[in-house]
C-alpha cells in the first residue's frame, strides 16, 4: 500500500497552472484537487454521472494539497457532478464514499483552467452535498482551513483582513468577515471550516478571530507566506490553522502548505513532549509538580457547571483524568502516586494545559509515566432516580375546572393519569407537576404533550415537547408555556415546542507519556577575574596578599543557569568544611568550593584556589 507523504512533496502543483497552452473554442480545463486527512490516497477514485467528465480509478497526480483529477477541453455551460470514493475489492463505489455529491455546476471558464478544492467528509454543504472551493484564475488565492477540535465555532467567527482582498469586503475591526463554511469532516464527524479567499495583491493579510483581542485564534496570516517566492496571478496557497484556544497569537498553530503536520496535530490526540528550549510541553517542574500539555483542546466540564455541587464534581472529574505511575519494567508499573489536586483554567470552555500537584514526590533516579484519559459523563450500571418538576403557564382561556396532565413516552402516552396530573399554584395561571424517572444513559430524552385530560383537548403544539434528563443529577426543573388549546379558539397555525435536545457528549480521549525529569545539574560559569575564566579547577588561581585582611573584591564572580529553574546564582554557597578555609597569615594554596543545588537535588560543585603569597 502506497501512502503519499505530502510533507515530502517538493513540486507543489497547487501553485502551477494545469492544462494545455491552447483551448478549443468555448471550452476550458478543470482540475479537481482532493485532500484526505490521513494522507493515504491508495485506491482513491472519482465517480461521475455527467458525460463531459469520465470515471477515474486512478488519480492524475499528486501535489502539496493531496491528489488531483484533471479534465481538459470541457464545454462551457456543462453542469458537472462527481463523488470521490475509496475502491475496495468486492464493493461498489457508493459503499466507500469519501465525499457526498459534489455539485460543481457550471464552473468551467472559456480558455482558462479552473482549480477546485475538495476535502474529505460527507454532507458538509447540506442536502447530501459536499462543499467545494473554486480558485479565481485572475487573482492570488488563499485556501484558509481552520479546525477547532472541540467544535466550539463561535457565531461571530471570521477574519479581520487587509491589503487587497477582493472576494469579500475587508471589514473594520471588531466586525469579522464571516468567510468560513463547513468544508470537511474528520473521521469522528467533527467539522473543519474552510474559505477560499482571493486578493489583488500577494501581500494581503488576515487574522482569525471572533471580534476581539480576547478571542484571536492567530496572529497575522500572510498570503505571501503561502504563495511561491515569485507568485503569479492564479496561484493558490493553503494556510491550515489549528485552534489552540482564545487570545492565541504565537502562530505555531499556522501551517502553510503542510497538511501532514496539520492533520497529525489536529486529528491525533497526544501529550506534547517537553521542549527544553522554551520549557513547554509535558514535564515535571519539580518533585511535586507536573505540567501537562495536550495536542488538542478538550471540553472543560467546569465551564458550564452552575451549582457548587456541579463545580465540585467537575473539579473531581478533571483530577480523575490523570494517573502517574513509576515504570518498573518493560510493561509493568508501580501503584499510582497520590495526586493532591489538578489546577486548570476553570473559566475556559476548552483546555489543553494542566498543572498536576502530587502529594507523593518524584524521584529522578526512577522513571515515571503520566496517563491522561477523559471520563465525560458515562452510562450507569445502576439506574438513578431523578425527580422531574414541570412548571407550566396556561393561557387565559383555560377553564377554571381544568385538570392538566401530560401524556408522554415516560408513561405510555396516556392522558389523564393521576400520577402525571398537575396542581394549580394558588390563583395564578401556573400549574406544577412532579414525577420521577429512572435513567442510566448520560442523557435520556422523553417526549410529551400537555392535555386537559384527553387528546381532544391537548395543547395546540406543532410537535411533541422534549425532556432531556441527565444521569448526574437527582432533581431537575423545566418551565413550559402553553400558548393555545386545540379545542378553544386555536390560532391558524400551531406553535413550536421548545428546542430541547440532548447535548452531544465529547468523545473521550486518552494518551500517555514518559515524564521528562530533571537529571541535569546546574551550570556554574565564572565571569571574573579574567585569569580564571575557562580554566580547569587547578588553574583557577587568585593571588591573595599574605598578612593582610582579606579583600572581598577578590572573590570571583559567577553565574548559575539551570535547565529547569533558570538563573539560580543567588543560591550558591560555600559549604562548611575543608574547602571553606582561608588563612591570610599562612602562605599556601587554599581550595574553595562553590555549591549549588536545584529544586530536584541535582548538585553542582566548582572549586578555585586562593594562593596566599608574600
Amino acid at each position: 500500500m502506497k501512502k503519499v507523504l505530502l510533507a515530502l512533496i517538493l513540486l507543489a502543483s497547487a501553485f502551477v497552472f494545469f492544462g494545455t497552452k491552447s483551448f478549443a473554442a468555448g471550452t476550458g480545463n478543470l482540475v479537481i484537487h482532493f485532500q484526505k486527512w490521513d494522507g493515504d490516497y491508495t485506491n482513491v477514485g472519482l465517480f461521475t454521472w455527467t458525460s463531459p467528465l469520465t470515471n477515474k480509478t486512478e488519480v492524475d497526480g499528486t501535489d502539496s494539497f493531496g491528489v488531483y483529477f484533471q479534465y481538459n477541453d470541457i464545454a462551457v455551460g456543462e453542469n458537472l457532478f462527481a463523488i470521490i470514493y475509496f475502491q475496495e475489492a468486492g464493493k461498489e463505489w457508493w459503499e466507500n464514499k469519501l465525499t457526498s455529491d459534489i455539485e460543481l455546476g457550471q464552473i468551467v471558464q472559456e480558455g482558462k483552467t479552473v482549480h477546485v478544492y475538495v476535502f474529505e467528509g460527507a454532507d458538509t454543504a447540506g442536502s447530501n452535498r459536499t462543499a467545494f472551493y473554486v480558485a479565481n484564475p485572475e487573482a492570488y488565492n488563499l485556501l484558509l482551513v481552520y479546525y477547532d477540535p472541540t467544535g466550539s465555532y463561535e457565531e461571530d467567527l471570521g477574519v479581520h483582513a487587509w491589503n487587497g482582498w477582493t472576494s469579500f469586503t475587508e471589514p473594520a475591526w471588531a466586525s469579522p468577515a464571516k468567510v468560513f463554511s463547513n468544508g470537511g469532516k474528520a473521521s469522528d464527524g467533527s467539522i473543519v471550516k474552510v474559505a477560499m479567499l482571493s486578493a489583488s495583491s500577494p501581500n494581503a493579510g488576515l487574522l482569525i478571530y471572533a471580534g476581539g483581542d480576547e478571542n484571536k485564534k492567530t496572529g497575522d496570516v500572510n498570503l505571501s507566506a503561502a504563495l511561491p517566492a515569485s507568485p503569479v496571478v492564479g496561484n493558490v496557497g493553503v494556510a491550515y490553522v489549528l485552534s489552540k484556544g482564545d487570545a492565541y497569537t504565537a502562530n505555531d498553530n499556522v501551517f502553510y502548505n503542510d497538511p501532514a503536520t496539520f492533520s497529525e496535530q489536529s486529528f491525533s490526540f497526544r501529550l506534547i513532549e517537553f521542549s527544553a528550549e522554551d520549557k513547554s510541553g509535558t514535564y515535571a517542574v519539580d518533585k511535586n509538580t507536573i505540567i501537562v500539555k495536550t495536542s488538542s483542546l478538550v471540553t472543560n466540564p467546569y465551564a458550564n457547571a452552575e451549582t457548587q455541587a456541579e463545580k465540585d464534581a467537575a473539579v473531581a472529574a478533571v483530577k480523575g483524568w490523570f494517573t502517574v505511575r513509576e515504570i518498573t519494567g518493560a510493561t509493568t508499573y508501580g501503584d499510582p502516586l497520590v495526586i493532591e489536586r489538578v489546577d486548570f483554567a476553570r473559566s475556559n470552555a476548552t483546555l489543553n494545559a494542566f498543572v498536576v500537584i502530587l502529594a507523593d514526590e518524584l524521584d529522578n533516579t526512577k522513571n515515571y509515566e503520566v496517563f491522561f484519559k477523559t471520563t465525560f459523563q458515562q452510562a450507569l450500571a445502576v439506574a438513578v432516580d431523578v425527580q422531574v418538576t414541570l412548571n407550566v403557564t396556561v393561557p387565559a382561556n383555560t377553564p377554571a375546572e381544568a385538570v392538566l396532565s401530560i401524556a408522554g413516552s415516560m408513561q405510555g402516552w396516556t392522558p389523564g393519569q393521576v400520577a402525571y396530573s398537575a396542581t394549580k399554584v394558588g390563583a395564578t395561571m401556573v400549574y406544577t407537576l412532579n414525577f420521577t424517572v429512572s435513567v442510566t444513559q448520560p442523557f435520556t430524552t422523553y417526549e410529551y404533550k400537555w392535555t386537559r385530560g384527553e387528546w381532544a383537548n391537548e395543547e395546540f403544539v406543532a410537535t411533541n415537547r422534549k425532556l432531556v434528563i441527565p444521569n448526574n443529577v437527582t432533581a431537575i426543573t423545566f418551565e413550559d408555556v402553553i400558548e393555545a388549546w386545540a379545542d378553544i379558539n386555536p390560532p391558524a397555525e400551531k406553535y413550536a415546542a421548545p428546542d430541547r435536545e440532548a447535548p452531544e457528549l465529547p468523545a473521550d480521549v486518552e494518551a500517555s507519556l514518559v515524564l521528562d525529569l530533571d537529571r541535569t545539574a546546574p551550570v556554574l560559569t565564572f565571569i571574573s577575574p579574567v585569569g580564571i575564566i575557562g580554566k580547569v579547577p587547578a588553574e583557577r588561581i587568585i593571588i591573595v596578599a599574605w598578612g593582610q585582611p582579606f579583600n572581598q573584591n577578590l572573590f570571583p564572580r559567577f553565574r548559575v543557569i539551570d535547565d529547569r529553574d533558570g538563573e539560580i546564582t543567588p543560591f550558591v554557597y560555600v559549604p562548611k568544611g575543608q574547602f571553606s578555609v582561608l588563612d591570610t597569615r599562612t602562605e599556601g594554596d587554599y581550595t574553595i568550593m562553590l555549591r549549588v543545588v536545584d529544586r530536584w537535588g541535582n548538585v553542582t560543585e566548582e572549586t578555585f584556589i586562593f594562593r596566599v603569597t608574600k
